[in-house]
């Protein structure tokens, strides 16, 4: 048989079942969400789009869930391809459901649990052969929408068929992480972290560290979640983490009773519950916060304190450096109590983890791939473990007589100093079961560039970025910002690397581009540094050149004779989404928050933002001309407040155009724009034709504008600065002094008075307030 996922069923209504539904109705599957009465199952749907942060791409996915109740609608399972099952944690719970939907099944419907924790042997006790062969465990994680973990249990009778088809649907479909687990407690993730969890806190009150040290140190300084530890738990609710523990201390029965104890709950966090402080949903738990303050628990006392920021050597040494492995490396070692907290946390994960191996999964990248995709970590375990180097640490461990698991021993005996390794352009990595160094399965749905980063392949690389061949006659751009990682802000060397790229495609030697990258964010605009600098320095003529730059590299990207393919997720605003709406194809993630939002520095987009609008919403309205509804849709998108929700909002909105592709799994963008550059180029690509025959709607657009930001200023929703910068922007879209029916404008005019009006705004004092004031405190000024 071959089965095809068309229409869903979600049993439990709850808080994660109703997100699972919503995720699936992100990506356009239709389901059904079950739960005892008719309240409970509409609450689930309406609490979608209350929740934050949203579950849901659009509000309007939600019409796509319909709510149903056992007793009235059970008959309407035979009609869906995936059956969900979200209730309670209660083996009794989830049998009797079983039981009652058993006789609507039909015959090749996939059942599946997204318990976090009950054995599957369990699980399938009242089901029958036939349906067992079509059940498995579907663990997501909370919320299903933002992280991307998705584990996956086969069970014994559980066919080959269905799990791949589950494994399929995850992927590409819901755009999940899959990582197969084994029938184990907790499966990787939460046996992982609930390990971790106890012995944090017991470190923390052994070196004598307060709340705010602990999640200064266990956040984003090691590659973990800004969240850290204690927010974390805040955020997920102290009672849901003591639950976890507690049924983690119960199902881990091994003839270890020191492993058991890893998962004990702290008494201080059952103390806590007890007292009604349940973290964020309670207003109180390990933090509080009281107006602006944020206060902290004081261990001591149970009273909350104002938090105090306390620098260690190992943050004051680790912070400057950008890149996260080396980071580890330089900080691992230090003599502070800041790293032998660290260290006394970690070395025992460390090990722990690779004594999991294969009690809880086969390979160490099943490990890592759950930490990293699960909890928002940037690196996993086993990555981490290479960074600080294996064979110093294995050493340091034995001098602190630690066990250290045998089969790393054999693997540092072997020759083999890390468990990962790049040779010959393939991901090695070292396997404990067959003791042996194995190649990483390839896949033509990702793309890794860190494969391409070596001599045959890396064809330039500056401080930025970098241009490789990625083989079959294509290229990539891959940004990497030296001064802001994380955000990519636009600089001088990515506006080269891409210029330069340009030069090697007009060879004639290449294909197409593909420009795209595996960080954090695309790109999170200007660097508005460069900016400053250039004020503060009286060279507003260097910023003028700057800009034109930037036009002249966009242009030259939209009419390339060879087709450019960018791949924008995440954050893409400002120059973000000028770079890559000028493309011939934008392959965009599900993830996509893209928006034209210079108004906060007090300027409006100057690298082709405005005709980027123009010709986007012309294509999305099927319209040759720019007329006046189009040019208020228009008016309304060049503004902070528009920035998209999604990649399906961005499309409603006009961030993307209509031909675009949305990907719902990011790490399938690069494959996937590299795919689209060869199908563009075996089919005759050719650039779009210069537009010269742009009508814009001229002074009648102007003073439409004009009338509502008056009436805006005059309610106090602006200031004068405001109306002055959005003034700018309607100038620009009407065609500027040239605008109106009855004459043509072509792209560079347009181009023209954007850098014009640009530059204007540069100069006035108001926005270079707004400018100084931003890179100081991180916030905007209303002025």
């Amino acid at each position: 048989m071959s089965i095809k996922i068309k229409k869903c069923a979600v049993l439990g209504a709850g808080v994660m079942g109703a997100q699972i539904a919503g995720h699936i109705a992100n990506a356009g599957i239709p389901s059904l969400l079950y739960d005892i009465n008719d309240d409970l199952a509409k609450k689930g749907v309406e609490g979608l789009t209350k929740l934050k942060p949203a579950p849901l791409f659009s509000s309007k996915n939600s019409s796509l869930i319909t709510p149903c109740t056992y007793d009235n609608d059970i008959e309407k399972l035979n009609d869906c391809d995936l059956i969900i099952e979200a209730v309670a944690e209660k083996i009794e719970i989830k049998h009797s459901v079983y039981k009652n939907l058993l006789p609507h099944l039909k015959d090749d419907a996939i059942l599946a649990s997204n318990t976090s924790g009950i054995p599957l042997a369990n699980l399938v006790e009242v089901l029958p052969d036939e349906v067992q062969s079509r059940f498995l465990i579907s663990h997501f994680f909370n919320p299903p929408r933002y992280l991307r973990l998705l584990e996956l249990v086969k069970g014994p009778k559980t066919s080959d068929e269905v799990y791949h088809t589950v494994t399929e649907f995850g992927e590409t479909t819901l755009g999940k992480g899959i990582v197969h687990a084994k029938d184990t407690p907790g499966f990787i993730g939460n046996r992982l972290i609930n390990a971790s969890g106890p012995l944090t806190f017991h470190k923390a009150m052994e070196f004598g560290l307060t709340i705010e040290d602990v999640d200064a140190l266990s956040g984003t300084l090691i590659g973990n979640a800004k969240s850290a530890y204690f927010r974390t738990q805040d955020v997920v609710g102290l009672d849901t983490a003591l639950n976890v523990m507690n049924n983690m201390y119960d199902r881990v029965t091994t003839e270890s009773e020191e492993e058991r104890q890893k998962f004990k709950a702290p008494d201080l966090l059952v103390k806590l519950v007890e007292d009604g402080r349940l973290g964020q949903k309670s207003g109180q738990g390990w933090y509080k916060k009281e107006g602006k303050e944020i206060l902290s628990l004081d261990f001591d006392t149970m009273e909350y304190t104002p938090t105090k920021k306390r620098m260690f050597d190992t943050i004051r040494v680790g912070k400057p450096i950008k890149d996260l492995k080396k980071r580890l490396n330089a900080i691992t070692y230090l003599d502070d109590v800041g790293a032998k907290f660290l260290w006394e946390v970690n070395a025992p994960i460390f090990t722990y983890s690779a004594e999991l191996i294969p009690e809880i999964a086969d390979s160490i990248i099943e490990i890592d791939n759950a930490m990293k995709w699960g909890f928002a970590r940037d690196i996993g375990i086993f990555d981490a473990w290479d960074a600080i180097g294996v064979e110093k640490s294995v050493n340091k461990m034995k001098e602190e007589n630690r066990k250290v698991p045998a089969w790393v021993d054999e693997m540092l005996s072997s020759g083999r100093k890390s468990f990962y390794e790049v040779i010959d352009g393939e991901l090695t990595y070292y396997c404990p079961i067959q003791k042996k160094v194995l190649v990483q399965k390839s896949s033509d749905k990702t793309l890794n560039l860190n494969l391409f980063k070596n001599s045959k392949t890396m064809l330039k690389r500056d401080w930025s970025a970098s241009i490789y061949d990625i083989g079959d006659g294509v290229l990539n751009v891959e940004f990497h910002s030296i001064f802001v990682p994380a955000f990519n802000p636009i600089d001088r060397s990515m506006v080269g690397i891409v210029k330069d790229a340009l030069d090697l495609l007009e060879t004639g030697k290449y294909k197409g581009l593909v420009i795209g990258h595996q960080g954090k964010n695309w790109c999170a605009g200007a660097n508005v540094n460069d900016f400053k600098m250039a004020i503060d320095s009286g060279n507003l003529h260097v910023m003028d050149a700057g800009v034109e730059e930037m036009q002249s590299v966009t242009q030259r990207i939209r009419h390339s004779k060879y087709p450019v393919v960018t791949c924008p997720f995440n954050l893409a605003l400002g120059g973000g989404f000028e770079f890559y709406a000028c493309s011939a194809h934008t392959v965009a993630a599900g993830e996509l928050y893209a928006g034209l939002v210079e108004a906060i520095q007090g300027l409006i987009p100057g690298a082709g933002g405005h005709l980027r609008v123009i010709l986007n919403l012309l294509e999305n309205n099927d319209a040759k001309n720019f007329n006046m509804n189009i040019g208020r849709q228009a008016i309304g998108l060049v503004n902070p407040l528009t920035v998209s929700r999604s990649a399906t909002d961005a499309l409603k909105k006009g961030w993307l155009r209509k031909s675009d592709t949305i990907c719902m799994n990011s790490e399938h963008l690069l494959s996937t724009a590299k795919h689209k550059v060869l199908e563009l180029s075996e089919n005759g690509y050719k650039p779009p034709k210069y537009r010269e025959d742009l009508t814009l709607p001229g002074m009648t657009l102007r003073t439409m504008a004009s009338v509502g930001l008056k009436a805006m200023k005059a309610q106090g929703k602006i200031s004068d600065h405001d109306e002055l910068v959005a003034s700018k922007t309607a100038f620009v879209l009407s065609g500027g002094d040239k605008g109106g029916l009855m004459s043509k404008v072509d792209e560079q005019y347009v181009l023209d008075i954007e850098r014009e009006a640009f530059m204007s705004l540069a100069g006035e004092e108001k926005t270079q307030q707004r400018i100084a004031h931003f890179l100081k405190t991180g916030k905007p000024l209303r002025n």
